[in-house]
């Protein structure tokens, strides 16, 4: 149904980021602003939409998981970056890459329905995915596990690692959004790491 895709057994088990080398191979970017940074942290302490009122901020970022297996570094981080496939320039990153080996295992980061699996020339193969107020996006998949209106647990395999589309080599990008504004997955990340390491 996806063309050249695997699909293959679909494997369960939340990942924890706390013993994950989450510090990127170079600084945060310096245009990030005070607003942006107030507002972001007004975003991270929203609690999932699965999420019960009684649910402190701290427990939500312990119900998602690190959403790719086989972690070896972050390869390029979110915002303005210089262009990758012909230096020429600078582009906005919306997302998080994550490099990896191809076909490691891609985890939904939490609960939710499956709302497109499908190709366009930038982000190659992807999987997107509706939690509510957040849609979390993985591109350049090489092989998929689920399909449109599938229901995913936090932690659950959807795709594999690959490097379709505008790629230079395999890595999961993971993109976050809440109520339509873009999100840092690498803040994110930090919120998660500092829940889990409190467990």
């Amino acid at each position: 149904m996806y063309g050249p895709f695997t699909v293959f057994p679909l494997l369960f088990q939340k990942i924890a980021p706390s013993s994950l080398a989450l510090n990127p191979q170079k600084p945060l970017r310096c245009w990030r602003s005070i607003v942006f940074i107030a507002c972001l942290l007004g975003v991270l302490h929203t609690p999932l939409a699965r999420a019960s009122e009684e649910d402190t901020p701290e427990n939500v970022w312990k119900n998602v998981s690190f959403p790719v297996d086989n972690f070896k570094r972050i390869s390029s981080l979110f915002g303005w970056r210089g262009r990758v496939t012909n230096g020429e320039g600078t582009e906005f990153h919306a997302g998080l890459d994550l490099a990896a080996p191809q076909g490691a295992y891609i985890r939904s980061w939490a609960d939710g329905i499956i709302r497109t699996v499908e190709y366009d020339q930038r982000c190659g193969w992807h999987v997107k995915i509706d939690s509510g107020p957040w849609v979390h996006t993985y591109c350049h998949i090489s092989a998929v596990a689920v399909k449109v209106g599938d229901i995913v647990q936090a932690g659950q395999i959807i795709a594999a690692v690959g490097a379709t589309g505008r790629a230079t080599g395999p890595h999961l990008h993971w993109s976050l959004r809440y109520n339509g504004q873009l999100v840092d997955p690498y803040t994110v990340l930090q919120e998660m790491q500092k829940a889990w390491a409190n467990r």
